[in-house]
């Protein structure tokens, strides 16, 4: 029975709810549109009358009334005058002998006094509607139109000017308002809002820890498809089939021969893979994240280390990768695409077929593993992988082009053929 009360004043609240209009702010005329919904204008004289104006195409019902706030205006009486060109339509005296009545208005709290009433039928015309008093002064009320026409943003509206009309108009607390069943109804509302708020909230982000020890996936090869097809192929999260790929051909750009991107690409569609490919150039960290979410793997392509290395941090690939390997996005490396997810890409520097082209000092990589990593090992660079790692203080992992690492959780394994060469 308390919810049923409760509802029935909600709804019957709501229902006397109509289109509020503060206009003691305004000069000059004031136009009226639908005159025939309730609308409701709050205005004051300053020593002249107003008019309000109604341009009607069509026959309509005029109803109008007169009031004034008990609280700020309290012996405030006007009358009004209705006008077709300057012929008299009718005349609402509220000055000479018509008694105005007390009347408390629930939903704002609020004490009138309610003036003189006018319902009367009227041709299409363009009509004028003067509103005066004795000294033209003080605030009153103009009420225009039968029909309630609710919406919701009618509804808000209110909700929004009441509290300023408390305030400057009728010069009350605006607590009464909060206080009045209608303004219950906002608390409770209100209240409503910010529990789905913080729902939502707490959804969001037991969604992200959740995510967060979803099991991070990240293989770093040396020569992707063509010589670690098998290991890539064992970490993807379903069939391949089923399997969409971001294929990251920034590293590529710089190089004359693209022929091992080509290579990469016939091997992946031969597999099956959805490959789209992106280059992340130019793009910012938004738009990054939206154009990557949905992917299952991202795959960055080898090339120039430190020109992908400069976009992947001007573009703020650098922080969307690691949101999604959290999401369990599987993160491929190939040659330089491996090289940057280490501790540093200095290793990048000890061959000369890798040109700083893009000056780039800081060579901190993106650390999404605990080691740097050199690739395209053969025999003939062991005195040099010697030499420069005695300059380095981080841990170096080694892969020929038959070879990779898979970091699962923070367990290594080294994975393809030939034995796995230690410094």
């Amino acid at each position: 029975m308390a919810v049923a009360a409760f509802f029935s004043l909600l709804f019957s609240q709501i229902a006397s709810v109509h289109q509020e209009k503060i206009i003691y702010n305004q000069g000059g005329d004031i136009k009226i549109e639908n005159p025939e919904v309730l609308q409701t204008f709050y205005d004051q004289l300053g020593g002249g009358t107003r008019n309000y104006l109604i341009n009607s195409g069509t026959g309509f019902n005029l109803n109008i009334k007169l009031s004034v706030p008990a609280s700020s205006n309290y012996n405030g009486r006007y009358s009004a005058k209705v006008f077709l060109a300057d012929q008299d339509v009718a005349f609402l005296d509220g000055q000479t002998s018509f008694a105005w009545k007390e009347f408390y208005n629930s939903f704002d709290r609020e004490y009138y006094f309610l003036g003189p009433e006018l319902a009367k039928p009227l041709p299409a015309g363009a009509y004028k509607i003067t509103v005066f008093s004795y000294e033209n002064r003080g605030k009153y009320i103009l009420t225009v139109g039968k029909y309630q026409k609710f919406s919701f943003l009618n509804l808000l509206s209110a909700y929004f000017i009441l509290p300023t009309l408390k305030l400057e108009f009728f010069q009350t607390s605006v607590w009464q308002f909060f206080l009045s069943p209608v303004g219950l109804i906002l608390i409770l509302i209100l209240i409503v809002v910010l529990l789905f708020w913080a729902c939502v909230n707490l959804a969001k982000f037991f969604a992200e820890k959740m995510g967060a020890e979803r099991m991070p996936t990240i293989l770093l090869t040396s020569s992707g498809m063509w010589g670690s097809k098998y290991d890539i192929l064992s970490v993807l999260p379903k069939p391949a089939y089923n399997v969409r790929v971001a294929h990251i051909i920034t590293a590529s750009k710089p190089e004359e021969d693209k022929s091992y991107v080509e290579k990469d690409r016939e091997l992946m569609r031969e597999a099956q893979f959805n490959v789209e490919e992106i280059d992340i150039e130019g793009k910012n960290k938004g738009q990054l994240m939206n154009l990557l979410k949905d992917f299952d793997v991202i795959y960055v392509q080898g090339g120039n280390t430190f020109y992908l290395l400069k976009q992947m941090r001007q573009s703020g690939f650098d922080k969307v990768v690691k949101k999604l390997i959290k999401r369990g996005v599987v993160y491929v490396g190939v040659s330089a695409g491996s090289i940057v997810a280490g501790k540093t890409t200095v290793t990048a520097g000890w061959k000369d077929a890798d040109k700083n082209i893009v000056h780039l000092k800081n060579l901190k990589g993106l650390r999404l593993v605990p080691f740097n990593i050199f690739v395209h090992y053969s025999p003939e660079w062991d005195e040099t992988i010697k030499k420069e790692q005695k300059k380095s203080r981080h841990k170096l992992e080694i892969l020929s082009d038959t070879q990779s690492i898979l970091i699962q959780n923070k367990i290594i394994t080294f994975l393809g053929s030939g034995e796995r060469v230690i410094y």
